[in-house]
């Protein structure tokens, strides 16, 4: 895509700099289409992108799917091929054979908008050195359901900055040693997470200003979790203690009111408070604080409010008891992580 006016200052040369977009992926050869046609179509010059492609040795289409991209794609794409040893260790593998001046970190099941690249390159221009945007739950026709990954929204810096969705620069990535390829997978299979932002707080300690920009906005499909994933995954929060040991500001930017992973955990910590009460005193006025848990849980939220109100009870009971198997697993995993680290989260 042709353009004029490069950004004033946007590197040293005074044309737009080269960014090095890198994807670690594995097994997502039915959703890399969405994400080869959103660079596609990024308002930048083609000729000043390259797409470092990872593949974390994916036993479905992923190479071919990717090989017969890079022959359309108006912009260089490589491929490299390797162990799955997590997406830390893909992310650095990638950024050690980019040749752009900014590295933009994305995933595989992710859309970026049109405006993504180009806005990032403008905070950076204007002297930010870690650039984020929003991150988007998008559906898409004939997606998983239960069994799904879907990131939250992210529409503000709540300190976390994931992968996603982050733009940043080079020199600066390697100055500080890249990702912590401490933070691999478990043996099942997930991600023990925390790497993007153990990487962020680094970049900021190093003098990097970070920055939200609304125009550089990702869309996050929803992507394919096994049983196990699934029923393990609130085992992830295990990692929240552990960094705020280094990084105390999360309290503040991300943790809600300095403690909870978020408002809701406070009415499940509410809710088995009063259970255990009612159960010591033999009276049932305890279970009153049961209340904003199941409303929050019943009514409030997409899945439960659409099947109570088509009338299908049994399932929205269903619902509600594998809510508090993820809540009851998820406060388990922080009891022993928030001990294990000393740094308390609820």
């Amino acid at each position: 895509m042709a353009m004029a006016d490069p950004l004033p200052g946007s590197s040293s040369t005074g044309v737009w700099p080269l960014v090095s977009v890198i994807v670690p992926t594995y097994n997502r050869a039915t959703v890399l289409p969405y994400l080869m046609k959103a660079l596609a179509q990024q308002a930048y010059p083609s000729d000043r992108i390259e797409l470092i492609v990872v593949d974390n040795a994916s036993s479905d289409d992923t190479e071919a799917v990717i090989q017969a991209w890079a022959a359309v794609l108006p912009f260089r794409v490589r491929f490299y091929r390797k162990e799955n040893q997590g997406p830390a260790v893909s992310r650095n593998f990638g950024a050690a054979r980019a040749v752009g001046e900014v590295l933009a970190f994305t995933d595989s099941d992710c859309v970026p908008r049109p405006t993504w690249i180009r806005s990032s390159i403008g905070a950076i221009a204007e002297g930010a050195g870690l650039v984020c945007g929003p991150i988007l739950p998008r559906a898409r026709a004939g997606g998983p359901g239960l069994l799904a990954s879907q990131l939250s929204p992210s529409t503000r810096d709540d300190g976390l900055y994931p992968t996603a969705n982050l733009v940043l620069r080079r020199q600066a990535f390697n100055a500080i040693g890249g990702f912590n390829t401490r933070f691999g997978l478990y043996p099942w299979g997930d991600l023990v997470a925390g790497e993007d932002v153990d990487l962020a707080w680094r970049l900021r300690r190093f003098g990097e200003r970070p920055r939200f920009v609304v125009d550089a906005a990702v869309d996050h499909l929803a992507t394919p979790l096994t049983r196990s994933q699934l029923l393990l995954r609130p085992i992830r929060v295990q990692i929240l203690p552990y960094l705020l040991r280094t990084i105390p500001e999360l309290r503040r930017t991300y943790l809600w009111k300095g403690y909870f992973v978020a408002r809701s955990r406070m009415y499940f910590h509410l809710a088995w408070l009063g259970l255990a009460t009612a159960v010591l005193l033999g009276s049932w006025l305890p279970l009153l604080t049961v209340s904003p848990w199941l409303y929050y849980n019943a009514i409030t939220q997409g899945t439960s409010r659409s099947l109570v109100r088509n009338g299908h009870l049994l399932k929205a009971g269903a619902w509600l008891l594998l809510v508090a198997y993820f809540e009851l697993l998820t406060t388990t995993t922080l009891a022993v992580s928030s001990l294990r680290n000393r740094r308390l989260v609820l």
